[in-house]
């Protein structure tokens, strides 16, 4: 979750800086918390789906994460052309990041909900 939610903040970071340097730290954080999101996506599949069918979903994970990766340059450069800036570019790819962070971040509440309805 906490890497879900700084991938996101650090995409709105970028178009704030204005040193090369600024950029730089922004894309090694940035580069780490997606580094550790797509470590945990194999185990959390399996702890899903089994043992059985976690290659299955795996491949549906990523290519689910393949459409917006396709479709989102297109769009940053609409986007660029219209307002002669990819900054709002930059702040729309943050905000699904910090979004589903949010959600996930209510899972184990209602997982626990869920315990106590059972017992």
């Amino acid at each position: 979750v906490a890497s879900f939610f700084f991938i996101g903040l650090m995409s709105m970071m970028i178009p704030l800086c204005n040193v090369f340097g600024a950029l730089v730290a922004v894309c090694l954080f940035m580069g780490l918390f997606d580094g550790c999101f797509i470590c945990i996506m194999a185990p959390i599949a399996f702890e899903l789906v089994g043992a059985q069918d976690v290659s299955q979903a795996i491949g549906f994970l990523l290519g689910l994460m393949s459409v917006p990766m396709t479709v989102g340059p297109p769009i940053a450069g609409l986007l660029r052309d219209q307002l002669g800036t990819y900054d709002v570019a930059f702040y729309l790819a943050g905000v699904p990041p910090l979004i589903g962070g949010a959600i996930l971040c209510f899972i184990p509440w209602v997982h626990e909900r869920q315990k106590l309805k059972e017992r």
